[in-house]
């Protein structure tokens, strides 16, 4: 752990909540006095208060509310343990080996296109977000090695300070932005009287530098916001290779997320900075408006830890790419660092081919079934989804006609079934079809957990999936009333 890194973000944290206030209230005075028209010194006293009031409701807005505001804008879910297993084993693993005091909330992230990021105000109260797309691409050691990466920001306190430096630049744009549109309003003849009246030149130089400010604020400010500290990207790999011990899962993620062909759709521009790679300008690494280092650059120096995954390892080789000597890590702190050996990788096993189709379709159904859809399929090939909100019994297919029974899972469990009568590809990582045939008209399903199911009637032959979500114990085959007794 970092601590004169963490140590260096509270203070940047507190500078940067005593800048952006000063800043504001000097907004706010200017702005006041040029509305103006006698040089009325409460004018100015007023508009301070104004901004003074914004800012401090934004202050305690980013501590106790931006968390929720950013995760129901981005689209994102809560899971547990028994939806996605795998998933929250890693969360589990990543915690305990960074000596986390408390599990983070787990929760994903309706998109197609893979991504991640973290959110929280400390260690004690902290979020890890990844999208259906991530789960979908990455096998287990990508998928831990980008955990990894997001739990090293929460332990780094990068993610507190995203937040409140996301949080005054709102404030800076919101000010601004009233300013500008009064102009549109009719209130600029009401500056042109105020320069040729009771202030004459002075009146002018007021209105003049309201609006420099009003305009040019946010521009600083947000060049401001998107340049903070690139270098906290770099200690967060570090720390996802030194927790994993296994710098390859990370960087094949990175490549993966580089390469998806789709856009974060569910990502706005201001929260660009809170991913783990950039859904809208991955390569401006140079830019002053970047907010994450060349991806190229993050990828070479993991591959490059041939010696080892620890911090010392990940600083040699960050100097052999960048070419700088600018300290990435603390002296004091790379002293106490020990060695760390790369591990092997895991015995899952791994698809080489990198399928942007199939990989849609396992996102796909993530995001269904999080949303709590309906799935059946038709003899005919027809695969048919229904949202929650469609409230009949019972469906004819648009295809062929053939009238098909609603199955209806609990939707406080948000499960989702899907019949289907065609055999799953090759490359689907859903499990094979296990059962047992018991007395009479029941048929005993042994449950996979974390994972789309398959199974076959051994009456009527008619196949049937069920999501990782689905938590009942009882089904019955829609062709024969064959019971299925699912077992855990």
């Amino acid at each position: 752990m970092f601590w004169t890194i963490i140590a260096a973000n509270r203070r940047k944290t507190y500078m940067l909540i005593t800048l952006m206030g000063f800043f504001l209230m000097l907004l706010g005075y200017v702005i006041g006095l040029s509305f103006s028209p006698t040089n009325d010194p409460y004018a100015g006293l007023a508009g301070l208060g104004i901004a003074f009031t914004v800012w401090f409701v934004m202050l305690l807005f980013s501590l106790y509310g931006s968390e929720k505001m950013i995760l129901g804008i981005s689209g994102a879910r809560e899971v547990d343990k028994q939806t996605y297993p795998q998933l929250y084993n890693i969360v589990q693993e990543m915690k305990i080996a960074s000596s986390m005091p408390v599990m983070p909330r787990i929760y994903v992230v309706n998109d197609p296109s893979p991504n991640a990021f973290a959110l929280g105000k400390s260690p004690l109260d902290s979020s890890i977000c990844v999208t259906a797309g991530l789960i979908a691409a990455c096998s287990r050691d990508e998928l831990q090695g980008v955990i990894a990466h997001e739990i090293g920001h929460i332990i780094n306190r990068d993610s507190m300070y995203m937040i409140i430096a996301a949080t005054m630049l709102g404030s800076v744009l919101l000010i601004s932005d009233l300013f500008v549109r009064s102009l549109w309003f009719g209130r600029g003849s009401r500056f042109g009287s105020r320069s040729r009246g009771a202030g004459g030149g002075a009146g002018a130089a007021i209105v003049v530098l309201s609006l420099l400010l009003a305009i040019f604020g946010p521009i600083l400010a947000r060049v401001l916001y998107f340049s903070i500290s690139r270098k906290r990207e770099y200690l967060a790999d570090a720390t996802s290779a030194r927790l994993t011990r296994y710098p390859e899962g990370l960087a094949s993620a990175l490549e993966k997320i580089r390469g998806a062909p789709d856009r974060l759709s569910s990502a706005p521009s201001m929260t660009a900075p809170f991913y783990i790679v950039n859904p809208y300008k991955q390569h401006l690494g140079g830019s002053p408006f970047a907010t994450h280092p060349p991806l190229e650059d993050r990828i070479r120096i993991l591959r490059g830890m041939s010696a080892g995954a620890g911090y010392i390892d990940y600083v040699k080789s960050y100097v052999g790419v960048t070419k700088t000597h600018k300290p990435l890590i603390p002296g004091s702190d790379l002293k106490k660092a020990d060695h760390a050996e790369i591990r092997r990788p895991s015995n899952e096993p791994v698809d080489k081919q990198d399928d942007h189709a199939q990989n849609l379709k396992k996102a796909g159904d993530i995001m269904r079934a999080i949303n709590d859809y309906a799935f059946i399929a038709c003899a005919c090939g027809l695969k048919i989804k229904l949202p929650p909100e469609f409230k009949k019994d019972s469906l004819a297919c648009p295809r062929c006609g053939r009238a098909h029974k609603v199955p209806r899972p609990d939707r406080n469990m948000m499960a989702g079934i899907l019949a289907t009568a065609t055999a799953l590809s090759a490359n689907d990582t859903t499990a094979k079809p296990q059962a047992a045939k018991d007395a009479g008209n029941v048929q005993v399903i042994k449950r996979q957990p974390g994972q789309w199911q398959q199974f076959a009637c051994d009456n009527c032959g008619h196949t049937y999936e069920i999501s990782p979500r689905f938590k009942g114990n009882i089904m019955r085959c829609h062709s024969c009333s064959t019971t299925f007794r699912i077992e855990d």
